[in-house]
């Protein structure tokens, strides 16, 4: 088996980049995600600079703090900044041509900051869970020539066509259950472990400060995730069972 174990949320607070790094120098996690539009993104950054073997895509995201793109208006609150509630929009009213631009915009602004494209792409509460928003991601990772994260939130009115980008799929995307490391190894059957699968851990791991607490509801959670990620145990589980950590960089093209 060979398995990504990814941190999303880097650059959401400087408590959560120290908790990704972290995760990456003392414990199993391969790659992150980045929210390239927070506001300690640059920090994000430097950070990975200083640990350049970390696997970095992009988290694109819609629904937490300030555009990228200043002509950003349709799918803002009052204050400026993201509006969550588009997510469950039903009303397939919303302007996908902004959202395709704003995307774009933070797309450019990773490109900008590190002078390389993303490793993935993958999205912050599910971009997907709008009606056209799948699209919105196929686009993108075309152009790039991008692996996506398996999306979980394709909208049911939607006819959604298979991904289509030139890498092996993954076959099972799973997220940190709980404190219990037990429960995270039990997530795979021993015949994933057998095989020759691509599969991807999820997490959000990270340390708490008072910037997370003002924008998350997820925060003891972030704790638990790296004592998971950190954890003897499960680093024990993966030797024993011969798994091959990798990341989205390692995923072979279906040329």
């Amino acid at each position: 088996m060979k398995l990504i174990i990814n941190g999303d949320d880097f650059g959401i607070s400087r408590a959560c980049n120290l908790g990704i790094i972290d995760c990456f120098n003392h414990g199993v996690l391969t790659s992150t995600s980045i929210m390239i539009n927070m506001p300690h993104a640059e920090d994000a950054i430097k950070l990975w600079e200083a640990n350049p073997k970390l696997s970095v895509g992009l988290h694109l995201n819609i629904t937490l703090g300030y555009p990228v793109n200043k002509k950003t208006k349709s799918i803002l609150k009052e204050d400026g900044t993201f509006n969550k509630a588009i997510l469950n929009d039903s009303s397939n009213q919303i302007n996908l041509v902004e959202i395709a631009q704003e995307c774009q915009a933070q797309v450019d602004r990773f490109i900008q900051l590190t002078g390389k494209i993303p490793d993935h792409i993958n999205s912050h509460h599910g971009i997907e869970a709008i009606y056209g928003g799948s699209q919105i991601i196929q686009e993108l990772a075309n152009r790039y020539d991008l692996p996506i994260r398996q999306l979980t939130f394709v909208n049911k009115n939607e006819c959604f066509k298979e991904i289509i980008h030139r890498t092996i799929p993954i076959q099972k995307m799973l997220t940190v259950p709980s404190s219990n490391i037990a429960d995270t190894i039990n997530l795979f059957s021993q015949e994933e472990l057998n095989s020759d699968g691509y599969f991807e851990l999820i997490g959000h791991p990270g340390y708490i400060d008072y910037e997370l607490t003002q924008l998350s509801s997820l925060t003891i959670g972030r704790c638990i995730d790296i004592q998971c990620f950190c954890a003897e145990e499960l680093k024990n589980w993966i030797k024993q069972n011969h798994i091959e950590l990798i990341s989205y960089k390692d995923l072979p093209k279906k040329y």
